[in-house]
């Protein structure tokens, strides 16, 4: 067994699924809102706020709103702040970035954690970056709407990623309740998932089966 697969991982949430909130800023917000409120009462611990069409302001008062809804919540879940640094800072958010910036490695000032970075391939990982992130996202592992006509690169590709990169994995892509366990027998430390439940007309039983897929499975 490699080194990587019994990384320790002390910022990621329990469980370490990542419910990413697209398009919370500029799509149907209230319905975001309401699908991401009720997940994290059936059980997410995670919640990852994406959306690259929200300028910067737009983004940041939604990201407001919502956060302050979360940490109503007992427990409030842990969040993350896609690209926008500043936003991340102001409300006390862990990061996640990826090509589009900041590099987790040149961040001006911290951020809580978790700091994360999205990924394809071990080329888009220098070392410097590995050091500065608790994690990476890896992607697409199954085929997905997100990346029409993209055939997901399988599980294998995930495990020979997860044994090299060093660093915390969580697979992304056509994540579904059946495939957590496939996901997680090939070395992920987490998933990310994001039609399954937002897409579900009952999202907190979606979320509950996510969870108790995780909880019912256990890592190689």
């Amino acid at each position: 067994m490699t080194e990587s697969l019994v990384i320790e991982l002390p910022s990621l949430p329990d469980p370490p699924i990542a419910l990413l909130a697209n398009k919370f800023a500029t799509g149907r917000t209230t319905e975001v809102a309401g699908r991401v409120h009720a997940a994290v009462e059936a059980g997410i611990a995670w919640v990852h706020l994406r959306d690259h069409d929200a300028a910067p302001d737009i983004f940041a008062g939604a990201a407001r709103t919502l956060v302050n809804r979360l940490r109503a919540l007992r427990p409030s879940p842990t969040i993350t702040v896609n690209t926008q640094y500043a936003t991340a800072q102001s409300l006390r958010c862990g990061l996640h970035t990826g090509w589009r910036g900041p590099r987790p490695e040149g961040i001006p000032m911290p951020v809580p954690h978790p700091i994360g970075y999205s990924a394809h391939h071990l080329l888009e990982l220098p070392a410097p970056r590995r050091r500065a992130v608790d994690y990476v996202t890896y992607s697409p592992v199954f085929p997905t709407s997100s990346k029409p006509g993209h055939p997901g690169t399988g599980t294998a590709a995930l495990r020979r990623f997860v044994e090299q990169v060093g660093v915390p994995v969580l697979a992304l892509g056509g994540i579904t309740p059946e495939r957590v366990a496939a996901c997680r027998e090939a070395g992920a430390h987490g998933v990310a998932v994001l039609s399954g439940i937002m897409q579900s007309d009952t999202p907190a039983v979606a979320a509950a089966r996510y969870v108790e897929a995780w909880r019912t499975t256990t890592a190689p």
